[in-house]
């Protein structure tokens, strides 16, 4: 049942890790919103949770249909995230699309988990909005079809 919550938590939260990229340096919300994002992938690819915590404000909300309820500031993001990384050391993920809108981040991806002999664990599409202000994240919603799985 661990298993099943802690994969729920999983597919809520992995970021489109290496599909972004940052289309250079301007002094617009939307190039920061955008940079402040680019950096949270990379810190997920690399499975640096110092780095993910960093980027999140101290009053940040973090909701998913895995979390019974709401995750809360740089705390919320490194339960989830410690969650993520012990549980699915694999984990990768491939953006479909991303859209910035000021400070307004979508990302529409697949996560994907590997058995070690290579054939996929799951497979699940997600929808990921996030709201950056100062630099830092201060929303992260993130939406997916839990199959019915209880949220933790």
């Amino acid at each position: 049942m661990i298993r099943n919550m802690v994969q729920s938590v999983v597919v809520a939260v992995v970021i489109g890790a290496g599909a972004w990229a940052v289309k250079g340096v301007a002094a617009s919300a939307h190039a920061s919103a955008e940079a402040v994002v680019e950096k949270r992938f990379a810190a997920v690819r690399r499975h640096d949770l110092e780095a993910i915590v960093a980027l999140y404000a101290k009053d940040a909300v973090e909701t998913s249909p895995a979390f019974c309820r709401d995750r809360t500031g740089p705390e919320g993001a490194r339960q989830t995230y410690a969650e993520l990384f012990q549980a699915f050391p694999n984990i990768t993920d491939d953006v479909i699309t991303y859209v910035v809108d000021g400070d307004h981040v979508a990302v529409q991806f697949v996560a994907r988990s590997r058995r070690p002999d290579g054939t996929f664990a799951f497979e699940v599409p997600l929808a990921n909005f996030l709201t950056v202000r100062n630099g830092r994240i201060v929303r992260d919603e993130t939406y997916f079809d839990t199959k019915g799985r209880p949220c933790s």
